[in-house]
């Protein structure tokens, strides 16, 4: 037998490889002492959880916690199924020992559809909870990236994820890292970080950051949001564009105190495959979808199972956006991107399995603007004379032009609005002042905030309405004085306006108190939308013909008898795109730029604020086309005395 010759490259491979085979894998190599020490660790420093209320209605509220795996497993709703399409079942009623295999591919479906989920996913939650107590995983391991370094993770699950991208299944974690190389010596020191799963990323605190809340000195306050579980570090409005998320995550309405039972998962693999065969699963924890609405996979296929240390330094990020506390003028940027990504993420869910609907909307919406594009004019828009008969389109380029060829007036419009924005701004921050003070200078208790909230928001919408009025009436005075040639200077037209002050006051307060009414019930709502565009000249009126209240409101409905939708559909477009172009303005630049949000809402305020004498001034131009397109014989309300200034004429 002849002797076997050794080439260097290969007598250098089985060196290294000798060497590598004699490097003890930590986790591999973790024993029981290890085990007990790590066991200890993982119970000092249990999460305390405040979830989202509950509600009655499973629409609100939080309706899933942390639970049990073992409660899920074995459930005979639940089947495990194959990764061919149509999946086929596998196996009914799966236990944890069937996922030992991992099973890539496969998935485990739930009760439900995840796409029209109703109350199916939080009534079986609730079943299968009701004898289990709420349950988290907890897991040490160490990172041989960063030798010396430990992390203590939390891995909570959730039957289902009920925010914008509606999935089966949701595991979120928390996180926590030592400078110690060994359970043990973990024990005798504090985390150096914490950090809390969000979404596609995750936020860090270092112990002792006032943003981390600690309750006995050991366990971190985890705030799940409601619906998504997205881990937070405090009760705010939290606001998503990247890896946070896409759309805005709720903690401001937590619930008691909620102290999981801590499942410890031993530190080497054949040990917590030997306790947790299901942590082998490769699968799906939910029904397959596309897109975002696919079930997740479990804690062993995520990248801080093996490696939590690099995965921090590569995901985890110092803060959060906010949504600004506090009320905006107009509609608010960051509102309206809340209620934007929800309703664009409804829609697809509603869409997603019937691609011909979302077409036939978005062609339906398409047509809409341009039949309403088309339908109109928008050349031959000249400010004066007032009276004279305009398409919708005119109208508003018509406003555009008086203010062009009148910029004072336009600057002052807009100046009023400013104020009322700047004081508004001020109130907001007044209100977030009083939700963030300490308890220990007398912040006030939940109640008392939600009510002076309340009360700043109804002061500045009273505000709002009461400037926008005065700017309807001061257009109306100033297109009609110069109509008639008539002298138009601030002056005279404040002095015009203080002596007509009661009829505007009686058809303004009738108007709103009645629209009000009619809102507040679903039953009577179009009733409701038919008064608001009908009587919606009643201020120009009561200014342009010198009539009392009542008069004003009775005239209002003569103009608009027989030309109802003629009157509200350009209304509607007017007064919608004034109210639109800020949030409009404020979504584009959250998605687009990294400005602040409370920046975008200003500037979203602002632009609010140049919109709304535009659209006033056109709403004006439609009561004028109004006039100028009734009979020849149609009676007008009785004057209340003679015109006032009227000597000013030609002065």
């Amino acid at each position: 037998m002849t002797a076997r010759r050794w080439s260097l490259p290969l007598l250098l491979s089985a060196l290294l490889a000798a060497i590598f085979c004699c490097v003890p894998d930590r986790a591999a190599a973790a024993g029981p002492q290890d085990d007990g020490a790590a066991k200890v660790l993982a119970e000092r420093y249990s999460p305390v959880v405040r979830l989202q209320q509950d509600a009655s209605n499973c629409e609100d509220g939080e309706q899933f916690q942390p639970t049990d795996v073992e409660a899920v497993l074995g459930d005979q709703q639940v089947a495990l199924r194959g990764p061919w399409r149509p999946p086929d079942l596998i196996k009914p009623e799966p236990e944890g020992s069937d996922l030992r295999r991992g099973l890539p591919g496969h998935f485990l479906d739930f009760p439900g559809d995840p796409l029209r989920p109703g109350c199916d996913y939080a009534e079986w939650s609730a079943r299968i909870n009701a004898s289990q107590p709420a349950t988290v995983y907890a897991h040490v391991a160490a990172d041989p990236g960063f030798p010396g370094q430990l992390s203590l993770e939390y891995w909570f699950f959730y039957v289902f994820n009920d925010y914008n991208n509606t999935h089966e299944g949701d595991w979120e974690s928390i996180r926590l890292v030592f400078e110690a190389a060994t359970p043990a010596a973990a024990l005798t020191t504090e985390p150096i970080a914490v950090g809390f799963s969000q979404h596609g990323g995750g936020e860090r605190a270092r112990w002792g950051d006032d943003k981390l809340e600690i309750v006995d000195g050991t366990h971190p306050v985890v705030y799940p949001a409601a619906g998504s579980h997205a881990n937070k570090f405090g009760r705010r409005l939290y606001l998503g564009r990247g890896s946070e998320g896409l759309g805005c995550d709720d903690t401001t309405r937590p619930g008691a105190d909620l102290r999981p039972r801590v499942a410890y998962v031993p530190m080497a693999r054949a040990d917590y495959l030997q306790q947790y065969p299901w942590l082998a699963f490769e699968g799906r924890w939910g029904e397959r979808q596309r897109s975002f609405f696919d079930g997740p996979t479990g804690p062993n296929m995520k990248p801080s199972w093996t490696a939590p240390v690099q995965d921090a330094e590569e995901t985890w990020r110092d803060d959060s956006t906010t949504v600004p506390g506090g009320t905006v003028l107009g509609p608010s940027g960051t509102d309206a991107f809340c209620t934007a990504v929800a309703t664009g993420s409804n829609l697809v869910r509603e869409t997603l399995d019937r691609p011909w609907l979302l077409v036939l909307l978005l062609a339906a919406v398409a047509g809409l603007i341009w039949y309403a594009a088309s339908r109109t004019r928008w050349s031959d828009a000249e400010p004066l004379p007032a009276r004279r008969p305009r398409a919708w389109g005119q109208a508003v380029v018509s406003a555009l032009r008086l203010f062009r060829l009148r910029p004072g007036l336009f600057t002052g419009f807009a100046a009023a609005f400013v104020v009322l924005g700047l004081v508004t701004a001020v109130l907001a921050r007044v209100q977030v002042a009083r939700r963030d003070a300490p308890a220990d200078l007398g912040a006030p208790t939940e109640t008392a905030t939600g009510f002076w909230a309340s009360v700043v928001a109804l002061a500045v919408a009273f505000v709002t309405m009461a400037t926008y009025l005065a700017l309807l009436a001061i257009v109306a005075a100033t297109l009609d004085r110069l109509d008639r040639g008539d002298q138009v200077t601030s002056a005279v037209l404040m002095r015009q306006l203080v002596s007509g002050w009661k009829p505007l006051t009686r058809a303004a307060l009738q108007y709103f108190v009645v629209c009000a009414v009619l809102l507040a019930f679903v039953t009577t709502i179009p009733f409701a939308i038919y008064y608001a565009v009908s009587r919606a000249f009643a201020v120009p009126v009561a200014v342009a013909e010198r009539c009392s209240g009542a008069a004003a409101l009775k005239r209002s409905r003569t103009l608009t008898k027989g030309r109802w939708w003629r009157t509200a559909v350009p209304l509607a477009i007017i007064v919608g795109l004034g109210l639109a172009v800020g949030p409009v303005l404020g979504i584009t630049l959250l998605l687009g730029t990294d400005l602040s949000p409370t920046l975008i809402n200003v500037l979203s305020s602002m632009l609010f604020a140049l919109a709304m004498p535009v659209a006033a001034v056109a709403v004006v131009y439609l009561y004028f086309d109004r006039v100028a397109a009734s009979p020849p014989g149609e009676v007008h309300p009785v004057m209340l005395g003679p015109r006032p200034l009227d000597s000013s004429a030609g002065q």
